[in-house]
């Protein structure tokens, strides 16, 4: 019975010979990319079991030494590809071979002390995690495992293999160690991955090449592979300079076992390094962090101070102004706004109802709300109704509720907005236009706070605050005949006048710039630079539609700028200051399908501009389709251009 034990791995074979190498009708196939399809075999010739090269590649070593054909004893290492194989055969069943002569008691004693030693050895190296404090015990311990007369270490760098230590047997370091050694039995070394040990290098046909074998006349050498899984970390080189055979098979186990160790212990000292200095970097970072919190919270108190000091200058200045309430929706402030702010803010903790009266567009809605959100009813709704927007045959059901069944289509019981609005508040917009028949019902249920639902019988308690608005004078609809004078009586508790924007022109610079940012915020775009000219022009135009239109015109102005805000860009009305100016249309030749593309193209290509390309953006804001987007700019040729 034949064992070859590869890596570790026995396999067991009855007869010989045995062929080894990469492909599977081999007796042994290894999966091995260095091994040749058939690389050694291994058989028996005059008694003797011997292993033979198949005129591999990369060749067949046995105890280092590569051969073409050998005869095996007990303990020799055959190393094929990246593997390493040891033969072992029972001496009754198979033909004689040479024995070691270490099986003799007096040899296993001295291998034994050898175990003690190495083992004594491996422990020191093992004590030391210092990278640089750890690669000389290694040195100092191989040196001692073989008895060498000079020991160097060399790790793999980046420029190729790097001295790092050289020792000789009495631990003093060596002087100029590049001079004392052969760097291409290193590479072999390394390269291979596998123990090289020649008993005369000056006289070894593989190294015969070797420049500096020849001249310096190297004796024994041994060279063993620091590798881990990950890659070779370098390589021990021991030589014994005047001393041919003196590094003997024997050694070569206990030499390539420590070597493995050490690779090891040098690759868990650099993985604590690593981790050590991670852990200072963390360290450092932590007190950085500390550093800038220390520095936040110093700026946070400042700025809670200055905050603070903003907040008393904003309660001095609304003190001035009488003010207990925020308005800061409501933007103006001129004396015409003051007074109006004044009278709101005397009368939001009352429980009166409030009428505001204003030209369209002046703002009616923001005092409703502002009535609301500051008064005591502000955690309830806020609910509002536009009169002149609903049916006159649907208002009283919108307004009270219906049953179902109420009237055809009504197939379920709806509550009204004064049911919504329950201890909050109803902004009745445009309360004129109300139909006299719905008046009488909403006086009963302001005089009383009951309502019933349209086609119910059920009386409904609501408690609810009013806030009506009109841009039509109610006393003079009253005296017409349009309004009931008992409503608006009842609906005036008190009267605020919103007074129009061209009264109020000092507002106009702080209005452009609210509603400027506010644009730019919801786009999410630069604020971009704005021509005094455009405010002086503003100020002088009327503005018949009031804060609506300046509102509609600032947002035209924002789609149309191209990083400034010229006064080119106004529309006419408000550019010439005249509200019935329009521009003179003059046909191009091609007519008014010229003048709409013409115009459209225009359009397209300012939009996207203004979006630096962004299709998406582009769309939403024209209001299409990506594709249709996409489409047009093809129709005219702009992709070039954008």
């Amino acid at each position: 019975m034949i064992r070859i034990v590869c890596d570790g791995v026995e396999h067991k074979f009855k007869n010989l010979p045995v062929t080894i190498g990469r492909d599977e009708d081999n007796d042994l196939p290894l999966d091995d990319a260095k091994l040749s399809r058939h690389h050694c075999r291994i058989s028996t010739a005059d008694d003797q079991i011997v292993v033979e090269d198949l005129d591999s590649s990369n060749g067949t070593y046995v105890n280092g030494a590569r051969t073409q054909r050998h005869v095996l004893g007990a303990g020799d290492v055959i190393f094929i590809g990246v593997s390493n194989l040891a033969v072992e055969w029972d001496p009754e069943a198979s033909p004689p071979a040479r024995r070691r002569p270490g099986r003799d008691p007096e040899v296993l004693t001295r291998e034994n002390l050898r175990l003690r030693r190495l083992l004594h050895l491996t422990h020191a190296v093992a004590s030391e995690q210092n990278e640089e404090r750890l690669l000389p015990r290694i040195l100092d311990a191989a040196v001692e495992i073989t008895d060498a007369d000079v020991g160097f270490l060399f790790l793999v760098t980046l420029h190729g293999l790097d001295f790092r230590s050289a020792r000789d047997k009495r631990g003093n370091n060596i002087e100029s160690p590049e001079d004392r050694i052969s760097r291409s039995i290193a590479r072999e070394a390394v390269e291979s991955g596998r123990p090289v040990v020649t008993e005369d290098a000056s006289g070894d046909a593989r190294f015969a090449g070797g420049r500096s074998v020849t001249q310096m006349r190297l004796g024994s050498v041994l060279c063993v592979p620091l590798k881990v899984p990950d890659g070779p970390l370098g390589a021990i080189y021991l030589e014994n300079s005047g001393v041919t055979d003196h590094f003997r098979v024997q050694d070569i186990p206990y030499v390539t076992a420590f070597g493995e160790f050490a690779a090891l212990t040098l690759a868990t000292a650099r993985h604590l390094a690593a981790i050590s200095k991670r852990e200072e970097q963390l360290k450092q970072s932590r007190e950085r962090i500390g550093r800038l919190n220390a520095r936040l919270k110093t700026l946070l108190r400042r700025q809670s101070r200055e905050l603070a000091g903003v907040r008393a200058d904003l309660d001095e200045s609304r003190q001035e102004l009488g003010l207990r309430y925020d308005f800061h929706a409501i933007v103006g402030e001129s004396p015409a706004m003051r007074r109006v702010l004044a009278l709101v803010d005397r009368v939001i903790e009352s429980e009166l109802a409030i009428f505001v009266s204003g030209e369209s567009g002046t703002g009616k809605e923001l005092i409703a709300r502002a009535v609301h959100y500051n008064g005591s009813r502000c955690e309830q709704r806020f609910v509002t109704v536009n009169c002149a927007a609903i049916p006159p045959d649907l208002i009283e059901a919108e307004l009270f509720g219906r049953e179902a069944g109420a009237y055809t289509g009504a197939d379920e019981t709806v509550p009204g907005l004064f049911e919504r609005a329950h201890l909050g508040t109803l902004f009745l917009d445009e309360i004129g236009d109300m139909p006299l028949e719905t008046q009488g019902k909403l006086l009963r249920v302001l005089e009383n706070g009951e309502l019933r639902r349209l086609g119910g019988t059920e009386t409904i308690q609501v408690d609810v605050r009013t806030v009506a608005a009109s841009n039509r004078d109610l006393k003079e609809l009253a005296r017409a005949g349009g309004f009931r004078e008992d409503l608006y009586y009842r609906l005036a508790g008190v009267t605020c006048l919103l007074p129009p924007l061209r009264d109020r022109s000092e507002d106009i610079p702080a209005l452009y710039d609210h509603f400027l940012d506010l644009f730019c915020a919801e786009q999410d775009l630069d604020r971009p630079d704005t021509s005094p000219e455009v405010i002086d022009r503003m100020q002088a135009y009327p503005w018949p539609g009031n804060v609506r239109e300046l509102r509609n015109e600032i947002q035209r102005l924002l789609a149309f700028q191209r990083g400034k805000i010229s006064p080119d860009l106004l529309s006419l009305p408000v550019y010439s200051g005249d509200p019935e100016a329009a521009p003179p249309v003059h046909l191009p030749d091609g007519g008014i399908k010229e003048l709409v593309e013409n115009l459209e193209k225009r359009v397209l290509l300012d939009t996207m501009r203004r979006v630096d390309g962004n299709k998406t953006r582009g769309a939403a804001l024209l209001g299409l389709s990506r594709l249709g987007l996409r489409k047009k700019l093809e129709r005219y040729g702009l992709n070039d251009i954008l």
